[in-house]
């Protein structure tokens, strides 16, 4: 066979002439390759994008433990309570880690387009321990959530909201090192 490159534009036509004419595969061989494939709904390139794009990573853009104390004005006197700002897709996230009673509690409000939403704090994994329950709480009307009773540790907080999933950086939580 002629590489198809060379060929004129009358060759190329000869040859899907010739094509067109050559017979199908028997019926029975045509069922017998496609029941080798399992059937697969089709998916648009779209809908596969959208759904990787639901997960939304949040940006950690202030930590009270960690600013310099001339930069943080009043927050700047010592406090055993930490104040994060997150910051992901329209949304601040507030989060607010206090000791209380033995343990800690972590509450936060996410400020932005949202009227609904879960929390769940889930332990960081490591060295694949096995990882305490995850531990859920539902926004209220101001987008306001508590945790209580949170040990010492380093966790990860997943909010879902509106379709999307957002996931902060870990954070430790725990007495402030000075």
């Amino acid at each position: 066979m002629k590489p198809i490159n060379p060929l004129s534009d009358n060759e190329f036509a000869q040859l899907v002439q010739r094509a067109a004419t050559l017979p199908d595969a028997p019926e029975a061989l045509v069922r017998a390759a496609i029941g080798q494939w399992q059937a697969t709904p089709p998916v648009s390139l779209q809908s596969a994008a959208k759904e990787a794009l639901r997960r939304v990573a949040a940006l950690l853009s202030f930590d009270s433990w960690a600013s310099a104390p001339h930069a943080s004005g009043v927050r700047a006197v010592p406090s055993d309570t930490r104040y994060l700002l997150f910051s992901a897709k329209g949304r601040d996230i507030d989060v607010r880690i206090a000791p209380a009673a033995g343990h800690f509690a972590l509450t936060g409000q996410i400020l932005g387009p949202d009227d609904s939403g879960v929390v769940e704090l889930s332990a960081a994994s490591v060295g694949g321990s096995v990882a305490p329950r995850a531990q859920r709480a539902t926004l209220d009307s101001l987008g306001e959530f508590r945790l209580d009773g949170v040990h010492g540790g380093t966790y990860v907080l997943t909010l879902r909201l509106s379709g999307d999933e957002i996931v902060l950086p870990p954070i430790d939580v725990g007495e402030r090192r000075r």
